[in-house]
């Protein structure tokens, strides 16, 4: 998860699972158990501490091989790994993928890849699938909470849904920042926005400060992810009032992508219980345990089977 999704929100793949993205004809670059190195073609710093990291496959016709949101494991020489969500998907993609990196401090895995020089190479490990599998039809409405790098396994949902022109499901953004200037990929959501007004929106929010002295570009409040907020600008939860007509099948789906403050905040302190080697259905499909709901979604009436936090 560029560097912000708890592992324990997704886990090696056994099988390939139901639903992943098939790609016609388009070899994969990762095999399960198969450690793979991959040259950095270029780099990018897109905030003072947000570097964008390309990698080249093994061809032209290769895609990665991951579901929707899926992650990669990167792998250093000492054997440790971090799992990253990469900011393209199998859809749009074909000889290349493409990482967001936050550099921390004291981070040495998010060092050691800022580091990188187009040339150098690194290993990577995969495909990890997520708790939530983005299926088109399979919700009529998905609302996406994210903050900081946990923009990126929304981002691949995003982009999955509105890559396809059959597909009708409508997305809701809510998305926060400490600063305006650390909006990442803002310029790939505005456009996605403007090409797709009917089926994706967009609320930015930034913490910092000096947000509330300076101006701020448009599209963009200072504030934080709270009750109003979320009320405001995702899909409505269920009616279950007695007169109610709604079927269970069509409410909303909700993902919280962020840190582990955020995630608890929104969905109760158990947010992050859960196992990292979940078991598997009849199918051989992975299966997570998903503590009860509780927080602010759980306050606003959405249901347990409706929200998922990665």
């Amino acid at each position: 998860v560029a560097g912000g999704t708890a592992a324990g929100g997704a886990w090696l793949l056994l099988r390939t699972p139901q639903g992943m993205p098939q790609t016609t004809g388009s070899p994969r670059t990762l095999q399960q158990g198969q450690p793979v190195s991959c040259e950095l073609l270029s780099k990018q710093w897109d905030s003072a501490s947000v570097v964008r990291l390309r990698f080249a496959q093994a061809s032209p016709a290769h895609t990665l091989g991951l579901p929707v949101p899926g992650h990669v494991m990167v792998v250093d020489a000492a054997n440790n790994f971090r799992p990253y969500s990469p900011i393209t998907v199998d859809s749009q993609a074909r000889g290349f993928f493409e990482l967001l990196v936050r550099k921390y401090p004291k981070g040495e895995f998010s060092t050691q890849l800022a580091r990188m020089e187009p040339g150098d190479q690194a290993t990577f490990v995969g495909p990890v699938e997520s708790r939530f599998k983005y299926q088109r039809g399979a919700t009529r409405e998905i609302g996406l909470v994210a903050a900081g790098t946990g923009i990126t396994p929304a981002w691949q949902i995003i982009q999955e849904a509105l890559g396809d022109p059959e597909d009708p499901t409508v997305l809701s953004l809510v998305y926060a920042s400490r600063s305006a200037d650390e909006i990442l990929l803002r310029d790939e959501l505005d456009r996605a926005a403007a090409e797709h007004p009917h089926r994706l929106r967009t609320c930015y929010l930034v913490s910092s400060a000096d947000a509330t002295s300076g101006e701020l570009p448009e599209g963009v409040r200072h504030g934080r992810i709270d009750e109003a907020v979320l009320r405001a600008h995702l899909p409505a939860p269920p009616d279950v009032s007695p007169s109610s007509t709604q079927k269970m099948e069509d409410a909303c789906a909700v993902v919280v992508c962020g840190p582990g403050g955020l995630v608890r905040e929104l969905c109760g302190p158990r947010a992050n219980d859960g196992s990292a080697n979940p078991g598997h259905d009849a199918a051989g499909h992975p299966q997570a345990r998903h503590p009860a709901l509780g927080g602010v979604l759980r306050k606003l009436g959405y249901r347990a089977n409706q929200v998922t936090w990665l």
